[in-house]
């Protein structure tokens, strides 16, 4: 007991400091102890976040890496339409640009990269060659089977050589609507009853689409009479973005007045009839209407 009493009391806190240490190590997983510097007692911390990022980019193939670099940014596909960039740089297909186009200027908005938000329009997106270039050579995969080639080639394969690609029978004109992959053709037409049908069966399926072909021809027919006019005058209107004075503002578009055939001429447009939010809708259509604002 003496023994104990003669002990400094920086000895005992020290002791008791260890034993808690001892106890706090206990509790410490295996995985962060094996980290752990045995000459110096500290803690090698993991590594950051962005440094595993990278390595693990570098394990994918050069190719997977190219494309992900030369991807759309905004659908992120590898798209073999033409390819515009903003000023700064960043890449889209013509598919999604002019979609983005539309859809801000449905919205009566400032169009911008997605990315940076800079302004984009017609003028100041250029399109880029070498990227469009770099593109046909990547190999691609086949929209309808599993075969790759080049994007050069994938056009080709997939409307003249894949077995898979979609086609229609040989009677299409005689009313058989059968569609399916190229392979099935062949025993479709072993199996095809329209070559076997008599005239007068034949004749009601060619009348009615005789009657979708004549209305189509007389469409054609009149735009015709009206370019063969003798006073045609042409004029390049721009549709400008309004609202209506109502307490809910709906969008339409209208032009400036124009000279055409001694009068003064107006054109008023609207999308999918005044629907509300028609920048948020798949399907979209176009309705205008000429007013004549001269007497």
């Amino acid at each position: 007991m003496a023994e104990v009493l003669r002990t400094p009391l920086s000895n005992v806190l020290e002791l008791n400091d260890s034993v808690e240490v001892a106890e706090t190590v206990s509790g410490i997983p295996e995985k962060i102890f094996s980290k752990m510097d045995s000459t110096t007692g500290d803690i090698e911390e993991p590594p950051l976040k962005k440094l595993r990022s990278i390595t693990d980019d570098r394990s994918h193939s050069l190719e997977d890496r190219i494309k992900s670099i030369l991807s759309c940014c905004i659908c992120l596909n590898l798209s073999t339409l033409p390819m515009l960039q903003c000023a700064n740089g960043h890449l889209m297909c013509t598919s999604c640009f002019y979609h983005l186009f539309a859809d801000c200027k449905l919205k009566d908005q400032q169009t911008s990269c997605p990315n940076c938000r800079c302004e984009i329009s017609k003028k100041d997106c250029t399109r880029n060659l070498a990227v469009e270039k770099v593109i046909l050579e990547l190999p691609m995969v086949c929209a309808y089977c599993s075969h790759t080639c080049s994007g050069r080639e994938i056009k080709y394969h997939e409307s003249e050589t894949c077995s898979k690609r979609p086609t229609i029978c040989e009677y299409f004109l005689l009313g058989c609507d059968w569609t399916g992959p190229f392979h099935c053709l062949a025993s479709h037409m072993t199996s095809c009853e329209y070559p076997k049908k008599t005239g007068q069966q034949l004749l009601d399926t060619i009348r009615i689409r005789k009657q979708t072909y004549d209305a189509e021809k007389k469409c054609l027919e009149i735009a015709l009479d009206l370019l063969s006019l003798n006073e045609i005058e042409v004029n390049d209107l721009v549709l400008k973005p309004m609202r209506t004075d109502d307490f809910t503002a709906q969008l339409y578009f209208e032009t400036t007045r124009f000279e055409a055939l001694e009068h003064a001429w107006k054109v008023r447009a609207c999308i999918n009839d005044n629907e509300p939010n028609p920048h948020a809708t798949v399907t979209r259509w176009l309705s205008y209407q000429l007013a004549l604002k001269s007497n």
